[in-house]
């Protein structure tokens, strides 16, 4: 079977790079060596990073060479995944999602869109989608707001609480079922999704704070000026005194009718279906699904305990299980 060019192409720049990584590290700095030549294509792969242009590559490949539907769930979905503009590799499995649960009203809500839209922008950019983006950065919003056509989505700049959440949906002219929901502010995450009642997502995205482990339902409680910059002392906390585990999102996705189904292999969100939408995309528990995300495995390898350092510095945990 011939491989089409643009494999061939990603391909060999991959070859290209290891081997000069390996030289590099062989030999005194050199100048940068020139673009490689040939129909504009070296300039476009000389502005990824390493890492990402294997990712892509990897996506390249599965999609060639394996069916997802000789696979089991979550693999099905899972295998499908691949980076535009998400985090990590989230628009693959949310377009992924749709075709299990099919398109119907196309809206979404993004809460936490960053400049590119988070878990949103390949649908709002390449699919056509209307909907909602909020973000608290003036920064981050005025990006978004260059990238994405104003006719089909509002971009807002706002510090979302449970308190605001559905006026601001509503105020977007949203209302009844959308297709997508997704949260990722670092913070009250899960507080924030279960707040949601203006808008009925088929589909839901949450991010999880991967250091709460796999086994505790626990969030950091509800504070509508939460941020985790401001949590002392730094020194110990690290910053990384946020958000809710992936059993506590399967724990509060439960009961407003929600069945955990994936999570990003990277370990960083977790996708929720609700009950009646894709009845045959079995739901998956937390302690399968979880993957600890890479850059927290080198603070839990270094011996680093949230709940030690929670429990030293009186911060609170939210059990979800009695909550």
């Amino acid at each position: 079977m011939r491989k089409p060019r643009l494999v061939k192409r990603v391909g060999a720049e991959v070859a290209r790079r290891r081997k000069a990584r390996v030289r590099q590290a062989e030999a005194p700095p050199a100048p940068p060596a020139p673009p490689a030549a040939g129909a504009g294509g070296g300039k476009a792969l000389d502005g990824l990073k390493p890492k990402r242009l294997d990712q892509k590559l990897n996506a390249i490949l599965r999609g060639l060479y394996v069916d997802p539907e000789l696979l089991p769930y979550p693999e099905r979905l899972t295998v499908q995944r691949f980076h535009m503009y998400a985090q990590n590799e989230e628009d693959g499995l949310v377009l992924a999602l749709l075709k299990e649960a099919g398109i119907t009203s196309r809206t979404f809500v993004e809460i936490g869109c960053g400049e590119n839209g988070g878990n949103s922008g390949f649908l709002a950019h390449e699919l056509g989608f209307r909907g909602l983006m909020l973000d608290g950065s003036k920064e981050r919003v005025r990006a978004a707001r260059q990238r994405f056509n104003a006719d089909r989505v509002t971009v807002r700049q706002a510090f979302v609480t449970r308190e605001n959440v559905d006026a601001l949906i509503g105020e977007a002219g949203l209302a009844g079922e959308i297709d997508f929901l997704s949260v990722d502010v670092d913070g009250v995450d899960v507080w924030l999704f279960d707040a949601v009642r203006a808008v009925s997502p088929r589909i839901v995205a949450v991010e999880f704070n991967s250091l709460f482990g796999a086994e505790k339902a626990v969030s950091v409680p509800y504070k509508p000026d939460f941020s985790r910059r401001d949590v002392e002392p730094v020194s110990d906390v690290k910053r990384l005194y946020y958000g809710v585990s992936l059993r506590g999102i399967e724990v509060a996705g439960r009961r407003r009718g929600y069945r955990l189904v994936v999570v990003e292999p990277r370990g960083n969100n977790a996708f929720l279906l609700r009950d009646d939408v894709a009845p045959h995309v079995p739901a998956t528990s937390a302690a399968d699904l979880f993957r600890q995300l890479n850059k927290n495995q080198v603070h839990v390898d270094a011996g680093f305990d949230i709940f030690a350092v929670a429990e030293r510095h009186d911060l609170e945990l939210v059990d979800l299980e009695r909550a």
